[in-house]
């Protein structure tokens, strides 16, 4: 048995510890027995390795978003699509998340067309409101809660936490599912109360933190959805478990 991660633009995508991701997953997966590799993509990067069965994206500043823009358009994002589509597991987060979206505006009006593979779009809008900053609370979508294989892990409940920090706001299409409620914090756009969003089995978020540290169910879900196992080795989680429980006690 072998979990292989695509990690997509690690040397460009890697804002506020997202590589910590990565490394969580392989750990925890490795602690099982389980064999891990993780197949780095790159922007040099020709040919995707067709047994990947985890992909995981970052966020990174505006200047290496584009970069990764253009590859993605030019070259990766047929990949990406058609892995998503065919309900391959991966989370994608910040600025991935909004990459793989129908559109960015920018404040000052110009528009990025993004990858279309989540029906929703960003907009910033500049001075006119305030950066989406601080820690964040979040209650599960209730149908990921109670996915059978979610139920078997989970020691933590309906709760996620994070931290995030992004200028664009995001809105979902009608009827898309949202990763998350907000209970604390601005989530996709400050406005409507959700977080994220969940499609087949890709979660797009703007959880930083990174965000499979202090949620180590989520950790898990991805690692047994992804070797279509019914559930894993429980592990000593005393240590991140305190740690999610603080973190739900902190300030925005």
């Amino acid at each position: 048995m072998k979990l292989t991660i695509g990690y997509f633009y690690p040397n460009i995508l890697n804002l506020y510890g997202d590589d910590g991701n990565v490394q969580v997953l392989k750990y925890r997966a490795e602690k099982r027995g389980i064999k891990v590799d993780v197949v780095n993509i790159t922007l040099e990067t020709k040919d995707i390795p067709p047994e990947i069965n985890l992909v995981f994206m970052g966020g990174g500043p505006d200047s290496g978003q584009q970069k990764v823009y253009e590859d993605l358009i030019n070259n990766k994002g047929s990949f990406l699509r058609e892995y998503i589509e065919n309900n391959g597991v991966g989370l994608y987060v910040c600025g991935a998340y909004q990459l793989l979206g129908n559109y960015y505006k920018s404040a000052d009006g110009s528009k990025l067309d993004g990858l279309g593979v989540f029906d929703l779009y960003t907009e910033h809008f500049g001075k006119h409101k305030p950066r989406c900053i601080g820690n964040v609370v979040c209650s599960i979508n209730s149908d990921l809660r109670h996915d059978v294989i979610f139920n078997h892990l989970n020691k933590v409940g309906d709760s996620l936490v994070g931290f995030e920090n992004h200028g664009g706001r995001t809105y979902l299409g009608e009827g898309v599912r949202e990763f998350a409620s907000v209970v604390m914090g601005h989530g996709n756009n400050s406005e409507d109360g959700k977080e994220g969003i969940w499609y087949k089995n890709s979660i797009g978020t703007y959880l930083h933190g990174p965000i499979l540290a202090r949620n180590p169910h989520l950790a898990d879900y991805l690692i047994a959805k992804s070797l279509k196992l019914d559930t894993l080795k429980p592990l000593d989680d005393s240590l991140i478990l305190s740690a999610h429980t603080a973190s739900k006690k902190l300030k925005q």
